[in-house]
């Protein structure tokens, strides 16, 4: 395990033991952390006492003539797509696995392979149920100021205890999907930019190994959505077995084994050999090609190897993505990748996606590009790699561009400070010492990066 630690565990079922759990800690002075998936691949849901909320997971209300549907925190993507498809909806924006619950997608206001188009999913969250460390309980809907504090605020400011969404309409059960590859960086973007405009998703598999004049060479998938009367028979094709994922490679070849095959591979020189291989057979065999997807395929790609994590033990993985900021990304990313051979450890795995702004206080949405990328952990590399994350994060926050929590483990206080800026910050403390004056919610994340960045900005007046 990268990042973790001992911990007292309560799993709520109602918000009445989650009201109780939160009295008996702040008469305690114990602090709380909040858990739903446990999705995150940095310390964002460690701390001393973790409420862990995947046992509120019931789907309170669905009004399948509008899409809006309102379920606990605990209840997964997964779940809403299952409810939803059979009826014509899609969770608007949904991350590459279908395991995070709605609070914690709230929390860490997650975003998709549609972000440049639909922003992340706090832009369609009609209203939270929260409850505040007080115990006070409060509905809060998009033009309540704490909403925006909330949403982005990595369950540092209350407790998200239910989420009212509004789904999106589906016509077909499958998506058109337009494989392209691009040989080097200068082709990624300017396939990014002319299709940006008219994609309703746009995602692209980076490998980082490559060098020179093949820097940046990728493989694209943009998607876009069939019109109605595009199938037969459309009352079938949206059903729930139409969207699930295969069991078996190949029809033969349980999935849950896959984890196995990829062990051998699980080092610079196999990852390397893997990435080539990847790359170069979607160039001869798969370059240019259109082919139909379901919503679930397409989308869930961490979901295909069950298990795949433990290719990455005995020493675990973080993941650590960077947002930048249109204009910059292209000699960001060209930097980042030199400095990654540079200091001898390559991103085994690398994903890019297209993005747009948003109003959230603590969010990574800008106008700009996200580099995600996947590193193994190992007694050997530990200290170097935090050190190539904080010096990826410099060269981040010098461009203007910020970090994603939902996927830190490194970030410093003074780089924190530097990519959300003074005035940000502020705003946040004071929401903080409204919401939460006695500092009952604090995760490892909020100690390690957050909190002393705030206590700088406190220092600096």
């Amino acid at each position: 395990m990268a990042v973790g630690g001992p911990a007292t565990v309560v799993r709520p079922t109602t918000a009445g033991e989650v009201r109780a759990v939160l009295a008996w800690a702040r008469d305690a002075r114990q602090s709380v952390a909040l858990r739903g998936a446990g999705c995150s691949y940095g310390d964002a849901a460690c701390g001393d006492v973790v409420v862990d909320l995947s046992r509120m997971n019931r789907i309170l209300a669905f009004d399948v003539a509008t899409g809006v549907l309102r379920a606990e925190a605990g209840a997964t993507i997964g779940a809403v797509w299952q409810r939803a498809v059979p009826h014509g909806w899609w969770p608007p924006v949904v991350s590459g696995t279908m395991a995070p619950t709605l609070g914690g997608a709230a929390a860490m206001n997650i975003h998709g392979k549609n972000a440049f188009r639909l922003g992340p999913i706090g832009d369609h969250i009609r209203a939270l149920s929260v409850v505040l460390p007080s115990g006070e309980t409060r509905e809060l809907v998009p033009s309540d100021p704490l909403f925006c504090a909330v949403v982005s605020g990595f369950g540092e400011l209350a407790v998200i205890v239910e989420v009212e969404l509004q789904l999106k309409r589906v016509c077909a059960a499958t998506l058109d999907v337009w494989a392209k590859a691009a040989a080097n960086l200068d082709d990624l973007f300017a396939f990014f930019d002319a299709h940006a405009g008219t994609a309703d998703y746009l995602v692209a598999w980076l490998d980082a190994f490559a060098t020179g004049a093949a820097q940046g060479r990728s493989l694209i998938h943009a998607a876009y959505y069939r019109p109605a009367g595009s199938e037969t028979d459309t009352e079938a094709a949206l059903q729930v077995r139409r969207q699930e994922l295969p069991t078996r490679l190949l029809g033969v070849v349980p999935k849950r084994w896959m984890w196995r095959f990829l062990k051998p591979f699980s080092n610079d020189l196999g990852m390397r050999l893997l990435n080539v291989v990847r790359y170069w057979s979607g160039r001869l065999l798969g370059d240019d090609k259109r082919y139909l997807q379901s919503h679930g395929a397409f989308h869930f790609l961490l979901d295909y190897v069950p298990d795949w994590k433990k290719v990455y033990l005995p020493g675990g993985l973080i993941q650590h993505q960077i947002f930048v900021p249109r204009d910059a990304a292209r000699r960001v990313f060209a930097e980042v990748l030199d400095l990654q051979r540079a200091r001898g450890i390559v991103t085994w795995l690398a994903v890019v996606k297209r993005h747009r702004g948003d109003r959230f206080l603590l969010s990574h949405g800008l106008d700009g590009y996200s580099l995600a990328q996947d590193f193994a952990v190992t007694a050997a590399n530990r200290g170097a790699l935090w050190a190539l994350c904080r010096e990826m994060d410099a060269i981040v926050a010098a461009a203007g561009g910020k970090v994603y929590f939902a996927k830190d483990a490194t970030v410093e206080p003074a780089t924190v400070r530097a990519m959300f800026g003074a005035e940000r910050l502020a705003e946040f403390a004071r929401w903080r010492r409204a919401c939460d004056p006695d500092g009952v919610l604090a995760t490892a994340l909020w100690r390690r990066a957050v909190e002393p960045a705030l206590a700088q900005g406190s220092s600096e007046r």
